[in-house]
């Protein structure tokens, strides 16, 4: 039941305008899908004006991300395994995905691109 709990507040926090129409499982895994693939569009690019904004540090900006992905990965894939065979984990790895992708473009963002 907490676990559940604190899923629903995850989905209020990465809420998007498909949520609207949601109704099952599937729709909202696949409006959180959706949604994932457009921010990690939006964090390549925001990975090219980091890379373009200092010479200096693109190499240990690229070893980041690629420790970065291992992680999400990995730390998603846990969050989704803690559901066992319940549908809810359908819901759990794409939310987590988008809301890290979404934490990470804002870090790369803040560290690499705004301050240069």
């Amino acid at each position: 039941m907490i676990r559940f709990i604190a899923l629903f507040f995850i989905s209020l926090s990465a809420h998007s305008a498909c949520l609207d129409d949601s109704y099952t499982t599937l729709d909202i895994s696949e409006c959180y899908s959706k949604e994932f693939e457009i921010e990690g569009q939006k964090l390549e690019k925001i990975l090219l004006q980091a890379y373009s904004s200092s010479d200096e540090i693109v190499n240990e900006i690229k070893l980041s991300q690629e420790a970065w992905m291992k992680y999400r990965d990995a730390h998603c894939k846990a969050i989704y395994t803690s559901y066992g065979k319940g549908t809810m984990r359908l819901i759990a790895y794409p939310s987590c995905m988008l809301e890290l992708t979404k934490q990470r473009k804002k870090e790369v963002y803040t560290n690499f691109v705004e301050d240069f």
